[in-house]
């Protein structure tokens, strides 16, 4: 990290994660291009939201989505 520390921007950043609940693995599992879409738009709707909200940050941020699909144990 420190290597690529000289390539960041002098701003701040942040990570945020979203998650689904484990009881609806199964209907996410049935319809995972529906729910997987709904997700990522829900999400990214509301960060932008929030963003633009001079209350919070009063810009308007850059998003990069991931997926992860694994299990947490």
């Amino acid at each position: 990290m420190i290597n690529r520390k000289k390539d960041l921007l002098p701003i701040g950043y942040f990570h945020v994660v979203l998650t689904i609940p484990v009881e609806l693995n199964p209907l996410v599992l049935q319809n995972q291009k529906q729910l997987y879409g709904l997700l990522f738009k829900a999400g990214s709707a509301t960060l932008m939201e929030l963003a633009l909200d001079s209350k919070y940050l009063g810009a308007e941020p850059g998003l990069i989505s991931i997926l992860h699909t694994w299990v947490k144990t």
